[in-house]
């Protein structure tokens, strides 16, 4: 169908205006259809064959992005075979080695596949007469880019980049760079956690003005069950108008997003394939043979780079690191997220003009992207079932190859892995997405619904029960066929929505568990498909292990720079005279801590405003593991509790300090008030015993006469109603008419 396009783009560009509106206004060859818009252009080929120039159709514009090549451009609809519904638009790269912007002045809107890493999609949007938002995945991603658009020797940068403070870069504020006219087109580099604040910063005109480009997209799968701001930067994409939004990777997934389904697709495709050689490497011990083939491959070619791509910092890339000579321990750098860096302090590098900054380099999820490397170098890719979190599909093995931008490509690659066998089981993944889809619609409609009803049929729901949006996100977590506990809903303008990213991150899981990965030959076939030459190598079995002594210097070090960071957050805090400030802080430093550190300051977060500062920091050091902490909260709710609770009256008329009990009238006291006024299941004699003494009353062992005539027997005499030893009076009360239920966790 040929008409004209419904959204036409407006141009700075004099020319390129002056070229659009031609098409647009004079020529007949406007083709859209769809989702898609194409505007076509005369073109003229000479035909040997009959010695004859002849006249044919090439691509002017496609989706609003400008082709600037002479050579013709063709372009193919790709139909689904079921719906026969267009897929997707693909247009051939007109040589191996073709650059986007060789292609196209500007990018088109819509999802932009390009199944090939280092073909310039960011540099083509840096480079385009337009002012442009590039939302990236990483810190890392975002220096890289913009870093080598210093100004002269200035403190300028062409590009801004926009995010969290790194080491050693200092950049312009956004109003200072906004005013400086000599920068025609804005570029802004925003890391995706800070994008909510730029745009905030920027104000209304940014809808307007600037075009949107999220780079990597699928990172934003893979990583967002960890990350939950990944998915709510995205939710700012779409506020953008569809001519002026993208989204770009060289591993375009499937979306379960509904919207993101609506978005045309641009595919680019080559015509000559880039096969790479592989080897795969089966193994019941990833870290001893990757240790194994660092040694083999150092020893056969000493003059040669060595890359090792690795999610697991503290269980596997130090392991191996510490297993290795001590003369190839010093050849040795890791790049890694700021949350692991204290752990591998010793062998951070910086990276300096696209080089490998040692002869060994490691690097984890967050350098799988973005960071580009002009040496060659032998690359080893590690996965461990045992940490699902490190499988990586033939998706990412391609992109982590990428990172090589140097023409002759990779010395060699290999992939070193051990295998699911037991989890090979037949998958109906459509069902399976529909089953996630179906748990997490059923949450968001809870919400909706009890909110109603309540307000509609007040008799039926009690005035002080309420659903609270944390509650039901931190409870929707949930795992599915062996993947990591997830959460399947998120907070998007204070309600409650569902988290797709999450939901695409579980079936990349599942179907790395249980497809994938449940053999070496499905691995080569699924590599093979993305074509690869792969040599399958006969499976290794590994019968020495990492050395104790190595592991416990591992643990131990690991302690020391968690106590050590903590003490250090604990002194920041402690400068801060109020809980508010201290929230901001403690907030601002969970993000960039440790697993560990990180887990203190959620649980800072969570009892300040009960627990006298000094005294809370006491507690918690002293209750730092799970079990032990979820007993810590639960008393503490109990503690903080108004004296004239219902829940606080009934513990007080129970317990009497200096009263004895036995066993029996201990346990029913408790169940009095833990099945009775709370309404939970009745706890046994054990259960009972136990939560008496984490959350209701300190206790001691004695023999007493509980009757005047009875013999003496073994009782419980009551010395305290508070079994944790918290302070006289809590910071902040609960009060008497909350029903903390909610509070409490089982």
């Amino acid at each position: 169908m040929l008409m004209k396009p419904s959204n036409p783009q407006t141009w700075e560009d004099p020319e390129v205006q002056s070229a659009y509106e031609e098409w647009i206004v004079n020529d007949p060859y406007q083709d859209s259809l769809g989702k898609y818009e194409i505007l076509l252009r005369d073109h003229y080929d000479y035909e040997p064959s009959i010695d004859e120039v002849c006249e044919s159709k090439a691509v002017q514009f496609l989706n609003n992005g400008e082709v600037c090549c002479s050579e013709k451009l063709s372009y193919t609809f790709v139909y689904n075979p079921n719906t026969r519904q267009i897929e997707s638009c693909r247009f051939i790269m007109l040589s191996k080695y073709a650059w986007l912007g060789d292609v196209f002045a500007t990018l088109p809107y819509g999802i932009i596949k390009k199944n090939r890493t280092g073909i310039g999609a960011t540099t083509l949007e840096l480079n385009s007469n337009r002012n442009s938002i590039i939302v990236v995945p990483t810190r890392a991603l975002a220096y890289e880019k913009a870093k080598n658009s210093k100004i002269d020797d200035s403190n300028r940068y062409s590009v801004l980049y926009y995010g969290g403070k790194i080491k050693g870069f200092s950049v312009p504020t956004l109003k200072e760079y906004l005013a400086d006219e000599d920068i025609k087109y804005k570029k802004l580099l925003v890391v995706a956690d800070s994008l909510e604040r730029l745009l905030s910063e920027m104000g209304e005109d940014c809808w307007k003005k600037y075009f949107i480009m999220y780079d990597e997209i699928d990172s934003y799968q893979y990583d967002s069950h960890f990350r939950p701001n990944l998915e709510r930067a995205f939710d700012f994409f779409f506020r953008f108008p569809q001519s002026q939004r993208c989204l770009i990777s060289a591993t375009v997934g499937t979306f379960s997003h509904p919207l993101i389904k609506e978005e045309p697709v641009i595919e680019v495709t080559f015509a000559e394939p880039h096969n790479r050689e592989l080897s795969i490497q089966p193994t019941d011990n990833p870290i001893i043979s990757t240790v194994n083939k660092i040694k083999a491959l150092y020893s056969k070619h000493p003059g040669d780079n060595i890359l090792i791509a690795f999610n697991l910092v503290t269980r596997g890339i130090l392991p191996i690191i510490k297993s290795l000579p001590e003369e190839l321990q010093n050849e040795c750098s890791v790049l890694c997220g700021t949350k692991s860096q204290p752990h591998v302090e010793e062998y951070l590098r910086e990276v300096w003009d696209n080089k490998l900054p040692s002869k060994i380099t490691f690097i984890s999820c967050t350098y799988f992207v973005g960071i580009d490397f002009l040496e060659r170098f032998h690359l080893i890719s590690v996965c461990d079932c045992n940490y699902p979190f490190t499988l990586l599909s033939p998706a990412k093995f391609q992109q982590i190859a990428g990172r090589c931008r140097n023409h002759e490509g990779l010395i060699s690659e290999t992939i070193i892995s051990n295998f699911t066998p037991n989890n090979s089981i037949e998958i109906d993944y459509a069902q399976l997405q529909n089953e996630i889809l179906e748990d997490a619609t059923s949450l968001v409609d809870l919400s909706k619904a009890f909110h109603k009803v309540k307000s509609t049929f007040p008799k039926m729901v009690k005035s002080y029960n309420e659903i609270y949006l944390n509650e039901l996100i931190e409870d929707s977590a949930k795992s599915y066929m062996g993947s990591s506990a997830t959460k399947l809903v998120r907070e998007c303008n204070h309600e409650l929505a569902i988290s797709y990213f999450n939901i695409d991150s579980i079936l990349i899981q599942v179907k790395l568990l249980h497809t994938t990965y449940t053999s070496p030959s499905t691995l080569k076939l699924e590599l093979e498909a993305d074509d690869c030459h792969v040599n399958l190598l006969p499976f290794e079995q590994i019968e020495e292990s990492v050395s104790e002594e190595v592991l416990r210097e591992i643990s131990l070090k690991k302690t020391e720079n968690d106590e050590s960071l903590r003490a250090n957050i604990i002194d920041e805090l402690r400068e801060r005279k109020n809980i508010e400030d201290r929230l901001v802080l403690a907030r601002a430093r969970r993000n960039d801590a440790t697993n560990a550190v990180g887990v203190f300051l959620e649980h800072f977060i969570e009892l300040q405003k009960y627990i006298p500062f000094e005294e809370l920091i006491d507690v918690l050091i002293e209750h730092d593991t799970p079990l032990s902490f979820k007993h810590l909260r639960n008393a503490t709710i109990f503690w903080a509790l108004h004296p004239e609770h219902p829940i606080k009256l009934a513990w007080k008329s129970s317990f009497k300090i200096g009263d004895k009990y036995t066993g029996r009238q201990l346990v029913e006291k408790t169940n009095s008030i833990w099945s009775g006024v709370l309404g939970q299941k009745v706890l046994s004699h054990n259960a009972a015993l136990r939560i008496a003494q984490e959350y209701f009353v300190e206790l001691t062992r004695t023999s007493a006469r509980l009757n005047k005539n009875s013999k003496p027997e073994r009782v419980y005499e009551i010395i305290s109603l508070n079994p944790k030893g918290l302070p006289v009076k809590p910071v902040e009360s609960i009060e008497k008419t909350v029903n903390i239920q909610r509070y409490i966790k089982l």
